[in-house]
């Protein structure tokens, strides 16, 4: 054998390693994906999820359990701010009676004295 033939040898060996190597990396890179994957279930088992779902309704909060049971809240009615203006009036017309009521009493009692 001569050196041009060990030289090609060398070079061939030296590429098949290379060959390997790269091929080792591979499967090493994939093997801690993997890995990664599973040490994050791991670690997020019994925990909530970090994502979260954009709620439609803005500020609403709702909650469903695994059991598939809902509860979306507390439901105020959609007329509630009216019922809240007509208590208000009431008010106000209570307070303008009972203040009328007052200024007549102050008058028999000025007319008495």
């Amino acid at each position: 054998m001569d050196g041009q033939e060990n030289g090609k040898i060398m070079a061939q060996q030296f590429k098949n390693l290379e060959t390997q190597a790269s091929q080792e990396q591979k499967k090493m890179e994939f093997q801690i994906g993997q890995l990664a994957t599973t040490v994050g279930h791991m670690q997020n088992k019994g925990k909530f999820s970090s994502t979260t779902e954009p709620n439609p309704r803005e500020q609403c909060k709702a909650v469903e359990l695994r059991s598939g049971k809902k509860y979306d809240g507390l439901q105020i009615p959609i007329n509630l701010e009216e019922e809240i203006r007509e208590q208000e009036v009431d008010l106000e017309e209570d307070n303008k009676d009972q203040d009328e009521a007052f200024e007549e009493m102050i008058e028999e009692d000025e007319e008495k004295a």
